[in-house]
Protein backbone atom coordinates (compact mmCIF):
# COMPACT_ATOMS: atom_id res chain seq x y z
CA UNK A 1 0.00 0.00 0.00
CA UNK A 2 1.46 3.50 -0.92
CA UNK A 3 -0.13 6.43 0.52
CA UNK A 4 0.99 9.04 -2.71
CA UNK A 5 0.04 9.12 -6.53
CA UNK A 6 3.83 7.30 -7.20
CA UNK A 7 6.61 5.01 -6.08
CA UNK A 8 10.06 5.58 -5.05
CA UNK A 9 9.76 7.50 -1.90
CA UNK A 10 12.80 9.46 -1.87
CA UNK A 11 14.11 8.37 -5.14
CA UNK A 12 12.99 10.76 -7.60
CA UNK A 13 14.01 11.16 -10.90
CA UNK A 14 12.82 14.61 -12.10
CA UNK A 15 12.04 14.14 -16.25
CA UNK A 16 11.83 17.72 -18.04
CA UNK A 17 9.82 16.27 -20.76
CA UNK A 18 7.92 12.36 -21.96
CA UNK A 19 9.99 9.83 -23.46
CA UNK A 20 13.39 8.97 -23.36
CA UNK A 21 16.37 10.47 -23.73
CA UNK A 22 14.74 13.78 -22.39
CA UNK A 23 16.94 15.80 -19.88
CA UNK A 24 16.62 14.12 -16.28
CA UNK A 25 17.77 15.33 -12.51
CA UNK A 26 17.37 13.96 -9.41
CA UNK A 27 15.35 15.79 -6.66
CA UNK A 28 15.98 12.48 -3.90
CA UNK A 29 18.88 9.98 -4.46
CA UNK A 30 21.67 10.67 -6.24
CA UNK A 31 24.46 8.79 -5.51
CA UNK A 32 25.63 5.33 -4.51
CA UNK A 33 29.03 4.60 -2.70
CA UNK A 34 31.41 1.94 -3.87
CA UNK A 35 30.79 -0.25 -0.37
CA UNK A 36 26.83 -0.38 -0.35
CA UNK A 37 26.98 -4.16 -1.16
CA UNK A 38 23.13 -4.25 -1.50
CA UNK A 39 21.87 -1.69 -3.58
CA UNK A 40 24.78 -2.47 -5.98
CA UNK A 41 23.21 -6.26 -5.32
CA UNK A 42 20.02 -4.88 -6.08
CA UNK A 43 21.44 -3.03 -9.59
CA UNK A 44 23.30 -6.27 -10.90
CA UNK A 45 19.90 -8.26 -9.93
CA UNK A 46 17.50 -5.88 -11.87
CA UNK A 47 20.23 -6.37 -14.79
CA UNK A 48 21.45 -2.25 -14.49
CA UNK A 49 24.83 -2.64 -13.79
CA UNK A 50 26.39 -1.84 -17.36
CA UNK A 51 24.73 1.79 -16.43
CA UNK A 52 26.65 2.41 -13.34
CA UNK A 53 28.64 5.26 -13.91
CA UNK A 54 31.14 7.29 -12.02
CA UNK A 55 29.72 10.36 -9.64
CA UNK A 56 32.25 13.07 -9.52
CA UNK A 57 31.92 14.81 -6.04
CA UNK A 58 32.60 17.59 -4.43
CA UNK A 59 35.68 19.33 -4.20
CA UNK A 60 36.66 16.73 -7.03
CA UNK A 61 36.75 19.16 -10.17
CA UNK A 62 39.33 21.68 -9.87
CA UNK A 63 37.77 24.11 -11.80
CA UNK A 64 34.49 23.91 -9.55
CA UNK A 65 33.84 27.51 -7.62
CA UNK A 66 34.17 28.62 -3.80
CA UNK A 67 32.11 31.52 -2.96
CA UNK A 68 33.06 32.87 1.03
CA UNK A 69 31.79 35.38 2.21
CA UNK A 70 31.24 37.21 -1.20
CA UNK A 71 34.90 36.22 -2.66
CA UNK A 72 34.71 33.60 -5.48
CA UNK A 73 37.29 31.47 -6.17
CA UNK A 74 38.37 28.73 -8.60
CA UNK A 75 38.99 25.37 -6.04
CA UNK A 76 42.38 25.00 -8.17
CA UNK A 77 43.05 28.96 -7.08
CA UNK A 78 42.77 28.89 -3.50
CA UNK A 79 45.85 29.72 -1.78
CA UNK A 80 46.71 30.55 1.87
CA UNK A 81 46.10 34.11 1.09
CA UNK A 82 42.69 33.39 -0.26
CA UNK A 83 41.84 31.85 2.40
CA UNK A 84 43.10 34.23 4.76
CA UNK A 85 40.93 36.82 3.47
CA UNK A 86 38.01 34.54 4.01
CA UNK A 87 39.09 33.45 8.17
CA UNK A 88 40.42 36.58 8.82
CA UNK A 89 39.89 35.66 12.76
CA UNK A 90 41.56 32.28 12.14
CA UNK A 91 44.83 33.66 10.81
CA UNK A 92 44.53 36.54 12.86
CA UNK A 93 45.91 33.70 16.15
CA UNK A 94 49.57 33.69 15.86
CA UNK A 95 49.39 31.22 18.97
CA UNK A 96 49.47 28.34 15.63
CA UNK A 97 51.77 27.75 12.76
CA UNK A 98 50.80 28.02 9.46
CA UNK A 99 50.06 24.80 8.29
CA UNK A 100 47.69 24.47 11.21
CA UNK A 101 45.75 27.60 10.88
CA UNK A 102 45.38 26.37 6.60
CA UNK A 103 44.54 23.15 7.54
CA UNK A 104 41.69 24.26 9.61
CA UNK A 105 40.60 26.69 7.00
CA UNK A 106 40.31 24.21 4.62
CA UNK A 107 38.51 21.77 6.80
CA UNK A 108 36.13 24.62 7.64
CA UNK A 109 35.36 24.69 4.18
CA UNK A 110 34.53 21.45 3.71
CA UNK A 111 32.66 21.14 6.75
CA UNK A 112 30.60 24.43 5.69
CA UNK A 113 30.08 23.52 2.34
CA UNK A 114 28.38 20.06 3.03
CA UNK A 115 26.79 20.63 6.58
CA UNK A 116 24.23 22.44 7.62
CA UNK A 117 23.98 25.94 9.66
CA UNK A 118 24.00 24.17 13.28
CA UNK A 119 26.82 21.51 12.44
CA UNK A 120 28.95 24.84 11.19
CA UNK A 121 27.81 26.19 14.13
CA UNK A 122 29.70 23.11 16.79
CA UNK A 123 32.97 23.10 14.41
CA UNK A 124 33.61 26.71 15.04
CA UNK A 125 32.80 26.11 18.55
CA UNK A 126 35.16 23.62 19.37
CA UNK A 127 38.17 25.43 16.68
CA UNK A 128 37.86 27.95 19.10
CA UNK A 129 37.85 25.55 22.36
CA UNK A 130 40.24 22.93 21.53
CA UNK A 131 40.82 21.49 17.92
CA UNK A 132 43.26 23.99 17.25
CA UNK A 133 45.20 22.51 19.55
CA UNK A 134 44.97 19.33 18.06
CA UNK A 135 46.20 19.90 14.77
CA UNK A 136 48.91 21.80 16.07
CA UNK A 137 50.53 18.73 17.51
CA UNK A 138 50.63 17.14 14.69
CA UNK A 139 52.59 17.17 11.24
CA UNK A 140 49.74 18.15 8.51
CA UNK A 141 52.35 18.91 5.80
CA UNK A 142 51.26 14.82 4.43
CA UNK A 143 48.01 15.36 3.69
CA UNK A 144 48.11 18.94 1.75
CA UNK A 145 47.78 17.83 -1.90
CA UNK A 146 50.64 19.44 -4.25
CA UNK A 147 50.03 23.00 -6.34
CA UNK A 148 46.39 22.64 -5.74
CA UNK A 149 46.43 23.16 -1.99
CA UNK A 150 43.60 21.68 -0.91
CA UNK A 151 43.50 18.85 1.97
CA UNK A 152 43.37 15.03 2.12
CA UNK A 153 40.95 14.86 4.50
CA UNK A 154 40.38 10.91 3.73
CA UNK A 155 44.01 10.51 4.65
CA UNK A 156 43.81 12.35 7.64
CA UNK A 157 41.18 11.13 9.20
CA UNK A 158 42.61 7.45 8.57
CA UNK A 159 46.17 8.82 9.84
CA UNK A 160 44.77 9.91 13.15
CA UNK A 161 40.97 8.61 13.67
CA UNK A 162 41.46 9.72 17.24
CA UNK A 163 40.48 13.15 15.67
CA UNK A 164 37.35 12.66 15.58
CA UNK A 165 36.76 11.69 19.13
CA UNK A 166 37.58 15.23 19.73
CA UNK A 167 34.79 16.53 18.02
CA UNK A 168 31.41 17.43 18.87
CA UNK A 169 29.45 14.31 18.91
CA UNK A 170 27.07 15.13 16.18
CA UNK A 171 29.72 16.88 14.73
CA UNK A 172 31.66 13.52 14.82
CA UNK A 173 29.02 11.52 13.63
CA UNK A 174 28.51 13.86 10.44
CA UNK A 175 32.19 13.25 9.29
CA UNK A 176 31.37 10.37 8.62
CA UNK A 177 28.83 11.04 6.03
CA UNK A 178 31.28 13.87 4.89
CA UNK A 179 34.09 11.66 4.19
CA UNK A 180 31.47 9.52 2.06
CA UNK A 181 29.90 12.13 0.00
CA UNK A 182 34.07 13.62 -0.71
CA UNK A 183 34.65 10.01 -1.69
CA UNK A 184 36.10 9.38 -5.57
CA UNK A 185 34.55 6.00 -5.22
CA UNK A 186 30.47 6.95 -5.66
CA UNK A 187 28.44 5.64 -8.46
CA UNK A 188 25.35 7.32 -10.23
CA UNK A 189 22.87 5.43 -12.39
CA UNK A 190 22.93 6.79 -16.42
CA UNK A 191 19.34 7.39 -17.13
CA UNK A 192 18.30 7.91 -13.63
CA UNK A 193 17.70 6.50 -10.10
CA UNK A 194 14.58 5.56 -10.34
CA UNK A 195 15.58 2.62 -12.83
CA UNK A 196 16.03 1.11 -9.66
CA UNK A 197 13.13 1.27 -7.88
CA UNK A 198 10.92 0.51 -11.39
CA UNK A 199 12.65 -2.63 -11.85
CA UNK A 200 12.26 -3.59 -8.32
CA UNK A 201 8.68 -2.37 -8.23
CA UNK A 202 8.42 -4.84 -11.94
CA UNK A 203 9.81 -7.47 -9.58
CA UNK A 204 7.37 -7.72 -6.99
CA UNK A 205 5.00 -10.64 -7.82
CA UNK A 206 1.72 -8.88 -6.29
CA UNK A 207 0.06 -5.75 -7.11
CA UNK A 208 1.12 -2.13 -5.61
CA UNK A 209 -1.65 0.29 -5.31
CA UNK A 210 -0.74 3.97 -4.83
CA UNK A 211 -3.32 6.51 -3.28
CA UNK A 212 -3.82 4.32 -0.13
CA UNK A 213 -3.31 7.01 2.85
CA UNK A 214 -2.98 4.95 5.95
CA UNK A 215 -4.53 6.84 8.90
CA UNK A 216 -4.28 4.19 11.75
CA UNK A 217 -2.92 1.42 12.78
CA UNK A 218 -4.13 -1.00 15.69
CA UNK A 219 -2.39 -3.70 17.33
CA UNK A 220 -4.21 -6.84 18.00
CA UNK A 221 -2.93 -10.35 19.62
CA UNK A 222 -3.73 -12.17 16.32
CA UNK A 223 -2.80 -9.80 13.96
CA UNK A 224 -2.54 -5.59 12.73
CA UNK A 225 -5.89 -3.52 11.79
CA UNK A 226 -5.01 -0.85 9.15
CA UNK A 227 -7.21 1.78 7.94
CA UNK A 228 -7.06 3.57 4.80
CA UNK A 229 -8.51 6.39 3.03
CA UNK A 230 -8.69 6.43 -0.55
CA UNK A 231 -11.12 7.98 -2.76
CA UNK A 232 -12.05 9.98 -0.28
CA UNK A 233 -13.76 6.81 1.86
CA UNK A 234 -12.56 4.84 4.80
CA UNK A 235 -11.46 1.44 4.62
CA UNK A 236 -10.51 -0.99 6.95
CA UNK A 237 -8.36 -4.30 6.72
CA UNK A 238 -7.36 -7.31 9.02
CA UNK A 239 -3.60 -8.64 8.36
CA UNK A 240 -1.56 -11.20 9.87
CA UNK A 241 1.60 -9.39 9.18
CA UNK A 242 1.79 -5.86 8.62
CA UNK A 243 5.89 -4.61 7.48
CA UNK A 244 5.30 -0.59 7.87
CA UNK A 245 7.92 1.39 6.22
CA UNK A 246 6.12 5.22 6.34
CA UNK A 247 9.06 7.67 7.59
CA UNK A 248 8.27 8.07 11.54
CA UNK A 249 7.86 11.99 11.25
CA UNK A 250 4.83 10.78 9.10
CA UNK A 251 3.54 7.70 11.06
CA UNK A 252 3.37 9.64 14.59
CA UNK A 253 0.33 11.74 12.64
CA UNK A 254 -1.40 9.20 12.33
CA UNK A 255 -3.75 6.95 15.10
CA UNK A 256 -1.64 4.68 16.21
CA UNK A 257 -3.29 1.99 19.23
CA UNK A 258 -1.91 -1.07 21.21
CA UNK A 259 1.83 -0.01 20.73
CA UNK A 260 4.04 -0.44 23.58
CA UNK A 261 5.52 3.27 25.89
CA UNK A 262 8.90 2.91 24.24
CA UNK A 263 8.08 2.38 20.46
CA UNK A 264 5.92 5.50 20.72
CA UNK A 265 8.76 7.59 22.46
CA UNK A 266 10.82 6.48 19.56
CA UNK A 267 8.13 7.48 16.78
CA UNK A 268 7.66 10.52 18.65
CA UNK A 269 11.21 11.40 19.38
CA UNK A 270 13.06 10.55 16.11
CA UNK A 271 14.29 13.75 14.38
CA UNK A 272 14.22 14.38 10.85
CA UNK A 273 16.77 17.08 8.57
CA UNK A 274 15.05 19.27 6.45
CA UNK A 275 16.14 18.15 2.55
CA UNK A 276 15.19 21.04 -0.60
CA UNK A 277 16.64 20.50 -4.04
CA UNK A 278 15.95 23.17 -6.70
CA UNK A 279 17.12 21.77 -10.63
CA UNK A 280 17.39 24.19 -13.47
CA UNK A 281 16.87 22.64 -17.00
CA UNK A 282 19.25 25.35 -19.00
CA UNK A 283 19.30 25.51 -22.67
CA UNK A 284 22.97 25.02 -22.75
CA UNK A 285 25.60 23.43 -20.11
CA UNK A 286 27.47 27.01 -20.00
CA UNK A 287 29.74 25.89 -17.09
CA UNK A 288 31.57 23.80 -19.50
CA UNK A 289 33.26 26.75 -20.78
CA UNK A 290 34.85 27.09 -17.53
CA UNK A 291 36.02 24.01 -17.87
CA UNK A 292 33.55 22.46 -15.67
CA UNK A 293 32.41 18.77 -16.29
CA UNK A 294 31.13 17.25 -13.38
CA UNK A 295 31.47 17.39 -9.57
CA UNK A 296 29.88 20.49 -7.32
CA UNK A 297 30.46 24.18 -6.33
CA UNK A 298 29.88 25.80 -3.28
CA UNK A 299 27.97 29.07 -2.51
CA UNK A 300 27.42 30.35 1.54
CA UNK A 301 24.48 32.34 1.06
CA UNK A 302 21.96 29.86 1.27
CA UNK A 303 21.98 27.80 -1.94
CA UNK A 304 25.25 25.80 -0.47
CA UNK A 305 26.27 22.71 -3.16
CA UNK A 306 25.44 23.34 -6.80
CA UNK A 307 25.95 19.98 -8.62
CA UNK A 308 26.30 19.84 -12.53
CA UNK A 309 26.06 16.76 -14.55
CA UNK A 310 29.20 14.07 -15.12
CA UNK A 311 27.23 12.22 -17.97
CA UNK A 312 25.55 13.82 -20.66
CA UNK A 313 21.28 12.56 -20.52
CA UNK A 314 20.28 13.67 -24.00
CA UNK A 315 21.07 13.72 -27.51
CA UNK A 316 20.35 17.79 -27.52
CA UNK A 317 22.87 20.55 -25.84
CA UNK A 318 20.57 20.91 -23.20
CA UNK A 319 21.33 19.89 -19.53
CA UNK A 320 19.83 20.14 -15.91
CA UNK A 321 21.76 21.66 -13.35
CA UNK A 322 21.25 20.99 -9.40
CA UNK A 323 21.34 24.69 -9.05
CA UNK A 324 21.04 23.82 -4.76
CA UNK A 325 20.97 21.37 -2.24
CA UNK A 326 20.72 22.43 1.58
CA UNK A 327 20.30 20.67 4.47
CA UNK A 328 19.24 21.36 7.68
CA UNK A 329 18.32 25.17 8.11
CA UNK A 330 19.40 26.25 4.63
CA UNK A 331 17.05 23.79 3.24
CA UNK A 332 13.70 24.82 5.80
CA UNK A 333 14.45 28.42 4.84
CA UNK A 334 14.01 27.44 1.18
CA UNK A 335 11.46 25.17 2.06
CA UNK A 336 9.66 27.76 3.53
CA UNK A 337 9.53 30.01 0.58
CA UNK A 338 6.70 29.65 -2.17
CA UNK A 339 8.12 27.50 -4.94
CA UNK A 340 8.45 30.45 -7.86
CA UNK A 341 9.81 32.33 -4.90
CA UNK A 342 12.31 29.41 -4.23
CA UNK A 343 13.92 29.54 -7.64
CA UNK A 344 13.91 33.04 -7.95
CA UNK A 345 16.31 33.73 -4.96
CA UNK A 346 17.98 30.16 -6.16
CA UNK A 347 18.54 32.03 -9.79
CA UNK A 348 19.92 35.04 -8.48
CA UNK A 349 21.98 33.45 -5.51
CA UNK A 350 23.75 31.40 -8.14
CA UNK A 351 24.30 34.40 -10.38
CA UNK A 352 26.53 35.50 -8.49
CA UNK A 353 29.27 32.47 -9.37
CA UNK A 354 27.79 31.81 -12.74
CA UNK A 355 26.27 35.64 -14.21
CA UNK A 356 24.88 33.22 -17.40
CA UNK A 357 22.39 32.17 -15.63
CA UNK A 358 20.90 35.07 -15.57
CA UNK A 359 20.72 35.09 -19.75
CA UNK A 360 17.20 35.44 -21.50
CA UNK A 361 16.33 32.10 -22.13
CA UNK A 362 18.95 30.05 -20.51
CA UNK A 363 16.52 28.70 -18.08
CA UNK A 364 13.91 26.50 -19.89
CA UNK A 365 12.28 25.03 -16.88
CA UNK A 366 12.88 24.48 -12.94
CA UNK A 367 11.57 21.83 -10.27
CA UNK A 368 12.25 21.62 -6.64
CA UNK A 369 11.20 19.80 -3.82
CA UNK A 370 11.52 20.60 0.06
CA UNK A 371 11.10 17.57 1.66
CA UNK A 372 10.20 18.68 5.05
CA UNK A 373 7.09 20.36 3.70
CA UNK A 374 6.28 16.55 1.04
CA UNK A 375 2.85 15.03 2.19
CA UNK A 376 5.13 11.61 2.62
CA UNK A 377 8.00 12.25 4.27
CA UNK A 378 7.89 15.42 6.21
CA UNK A 379 11.96 15.09 6.22
CA UNK A 380 14.77 14.58 4.55
CA UNK A 381 16.22 11.95 6.17
CA UNK A 382 16.64 10.94 9.85
CA UNK A 383 19.49 11.74 12.28
CA UNK A 384 21.09 10.29 15.52
CA UNK A 385 20.67 13.85 18.05
CA UNK A 386 18.38 16.11 19.19
CA UNK A 387 17.32 19.33 17.70
CA UNK A 388 19.65 20.92 20.37
CA UNK A 389 22.75 18.62 18.14
CA UNK A 390 23.46 16.21 21.63
CA UNK A 391 23.56 13.15 20.61
CA UNK A 392 20.56 10.74 21.34
CA UNK A 393 21.81 7.27 22.49
CA UNK A 394 18.93 5.15 20.49
CA UNK A 395 20.40 2.10 18.89
CA UNK A 396 18.69 1.58 15.41
CA UNK A 397 17.76 -1.93 15.99
CA UNK A 398 15.55 -0.41 19.27
CA UNK A 399 14.20 1.91 16.64
CA UNK A 400 13.37 -0.97 14.19
CA UNK A 401 11.91 -3.34 17.16
CA UNK A 402 8.79 -5.08 16.13
CA UNK A 403 4.95 -4.52 17.66
CA UNK A 404 3.99 -8.28 17.71
CA UNK A 405 2.71 -8.67 14.30
CA UNK A 406 3.69 -5.41 13.09
CA UNK A 407 7.01 -5.08 11.66
CA UNK A 408 9.31 -1.73 10.60
CA UNK A 409 12.20 -1.03 7.89
CA UNK A 410 13.67 2.25 6.43
CA UNK A 411 16.67 4.07 6.21
CA UNK A 412 15.56 5.48 10.34
CA UNK A 413 15.28 1.87 11.31
CA UNK A 414 19.23 1.30 10.09
CA UNK A 415 22.45 2.31 11.00
CA UNK A 416 23.01 3.78 7.69
CA UNK A 417 20.77 6.52 7.87
CA UNK A 418 19.91 8.95 4.90
CA UNK A 419 21.35 6.07 2.57
CA UNK A 420 19.48 3.72 0.21
CA UNK A 421 21.66 1.13 1.35
CA UNK A 422 19.70 1.48 5.28
CA UNK A 423 16.44 1.34 3.83
CA UNK A 424 17.79 -2.28 2.32
CA UNK A 425 19.33 -3.40 5.06
CA UNK A 426 16.88 -2.81 7.47
CA UNK A 427 14.03 -4.23 5.23
CA UNK A 428 16.23 -7.65 4.87
CA UNK A 429 16.45 -7.65 8.43
CA UNK A 430 12.76 -7.44 9.02
CA UNK A 431 11.69 -10.02 6.50
CA UNK A 432 13.98 -12.21 8.38
CA UNK A 433 12.59 -11.08 11.56
CA UNK A 434 8.95 -11.85 10.06
CA UNK A 435 10.12 -15.31 8.83
CA UNK A 436 11.18 -16.91 12.01
CA UNK A 437 8.17 -14.89 14.34
CA UNK A 438 6.01 -18.15 12.75
CA UNK A 439 5.18 -19.89 9.44
CA UNK A 440 5.60 -17.46 7.19
CA UNK A 441 2.61 -15.39 6.02
CA UNK A 442 2.52 -13.23 3.47
CA UNK A 443 2.77 -9.55 4.18
CA UNK A 444 1.74 -6.46 3.89
CA UNK A 445 4.17 -3.50 3.14
CA UNK A 446 2.92 -0.06 4.04
CA UNK A 447 3.99 3.25 2.73
CA UNK A 448 7.16 3.44 0.74
CA UNK A 449 9.59 0.53 -0.29
CA UNK A 450 12.25 3.00 -1.69
CA UNK A 451 14.27 5.42 -0.33
CA UNK A 452 16.52 8.71 -0.86
CA UNK A 453 20.25 9.05 0.09
CA UNK A 454 22.20 11.47 0.07
CA UNK A 455 23.21 11.05 1.44
CA UNK A 456 20.62 13.04 0.93
CA UNK A 457 17.21 13.05 0.23
CA UNK A 458 14.91 8.07 1.72
CA UNK A 459 11.14 7.08 2.33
Amino acid sequence: MEGSPRIGGRVWTHRFGRGSGVPYGELGAMRIPHDHKYVLDYIHEMELSHKLCKFVTMFEEHNAILRIRGKVFRVRDVSEMALQTCYQGLFQDKRYNENTRLFAAWFKTIVDAISCGELRECLEQDLNSHLMDELEKIDLQPFFNGQVKTIDIHAFIKAYPHFREKCSTALDLFLGDILVETSHDLFQLQGGMDQLTDSLAKAVNAPIRCNQEVVALKILDNGVEVSWLESGRLYTRHCDYVLCTIPFSVLRQMNLSGFDDNKLAAIHNTVYWAATKVLFHCARPFWQKDGIFGGASFSDEGIRQIYYPSIKNNSSEESVLLASYTIGNDAENLGMMPERDRNIYVQNALSKIHPEIQTKGMIFNAASIAWSNYKWSAGGCSVPWNHDMSYEHRHYQDIAKSQKTLFFAGEHCSRLTAWMEGSIESALQAVYDIAIYKPFTPAICVGKAAPFTEGVPVG
